[in-house]
């Protein structure tokens, strides 16, 4: 029997999905009582009136769960025969689900890595590979701290990277920010960080971009720990209400999330104005976009080849990829993709090509 878990807090909209799920599946489970054969992960046949049944298993990254849940709540709205268990433990996850044959389809927050790719290689596993959209990874701190209004790639690596493991208050970090070439003007505050684990996508994508450069030259120097660029010494949760709670409940915090997730709570957290080298920009859905805001990335979407064409599979990744079923992405609070990669998508699929394409 397929179970459903969601983040504890989400729209009243969002939880009719877990409802239409929950049918299906308790249908689904009754019905596979007098057959002992099944047990795939994913599988459809004729109800008896022509449509789809089935099950479809997703899960993989959190960020990129709230587009698979509106689109699956649409797309079981008109199969109804099909059940949806839709789970968002983190990307890294997702990859590792995929790897040992549990998921027809997997989301993921960044490109999957070599290591990935090659363990789906010796289980076997071809895959195909989909953008979703476009998302940019918001830095935040409370509401209540205006005393941080931008901060650049030196900054946070002087708050958050290996080097300021131990440092609790936001002034401590000054000596390692003056030595990377900043003005050392931290505040004299409390500094507690909220922020993803490492199974996360979100979590890997804000290294790459934010910290990996500023690290990479201070393990060259001999100053840096070249096993790992992230402090261990914060707060870590897979799931972004945490985060966000966290975030908003301490005065001076600071931490990072998907900035679909942070503009939906602008009111209890501040978005941060990030410095890539060429001024402040503030994370929106234009600068997000455009790429002028320095924190931003690719979501993707990942699909067993070996499980594409069944039918019930088939029929929902034809259907996230038309035109209605990518106003989601909008819906959800992200970015749409160009049209060049949206029909590189469409062409990976209607062709069932293999392997990174983008």
């Amino acid at each position: 029997m397929l179970s459903v878990q969601r983040h504890p807090h989400f729209p009243p909209r969002r939880r009719r999905i877990l409802l239409t799920a929950l049918i299906g599946v308790l249908a689904l489970f009754a019905a596979a009582c007098g057959d002992s054969d099944s047990g795939d992960s994913s599988s459809s046949d004729s109800d008896g009136s022509g449509g789809l049944s089935g099950s479809i298993f997703i899960t993989g990254s959190s960020t990129v769960e709230p587009v698979t849940n509106l689109l699956a709540e649409s797309f079981a709205a008109a199969n109804p025969s099909v059940a949806f268990s839709v789970q968002g433990p983190g990307s890294g996850d997702g990859h590792k689900a995929a790897c040992a044959g549990e998921v027809p389809i997997w989301n993921s927050s960044r490109q999957i890595k070599d290591s990935e790719a090659e363990c789906l290689a010796e289980a076997g596993i071809d895959f195909i590979e989909l953008r979703v959209g476009i998302d940019g990874i918001s830095v935040i701190t409370s509401a209540e701290n205006d005393a941080i209004d931008c901060l650049d790639f030196e900054d946070l690596y002087s708050l958050i990277g290996i080097e300021s493991t131990g440092i609790g208050s936001w002034a401590d970090a000054n000596d390692l920010n003056v030595a990377l070439g900043g003005e050392g003007s931290f505040p004299d505050a409390d500094l507690e960080i909220f922020a993803p684990g490492e199974e996360s996508g979100t979590f890997d994508s804000f290294v790459e971009i934010a910290l990996e450069g500023v690290w990479e030259a201070r393990v060259e120097s001999g100053d840096a720990d070249e096993n790992f660029a992230v402090r261990p010494d914060y707060n870590a949760s897979a799931d972004d209400n945490v985060i966000i709670d966290g975030v908003a409940g301490n005065g001076t915090s600071l931490g990072w999330v998907g900035f679909a997730f942070a503009d939906q709570n602008r009111e209890r957290v501040r978005l941060v104005e990030i410095d890539g080298g060429d001024g402040c920009t503030a994370p929106t859905p234009e600068t997000i976009a455009s790429a002028a805001f320095p924190i931003s990335r690719f979501l993707y979407t990942y699909i067993d080849a070996g499980q594409a064409d069944d039918p019930a599979v088939k029929a929902f990744v034809d259907y996230m990829l038309s035109d209605e079923g990518q106003a989601f992405v909008i819906e959800a609070g992200y970015v749409n993709l160009d049209p060049a990669d949206l029909e590189q998508g469409r062409s990976n699929w209607s062709n069932r090509t293999t392997g990174r394409t983008f």
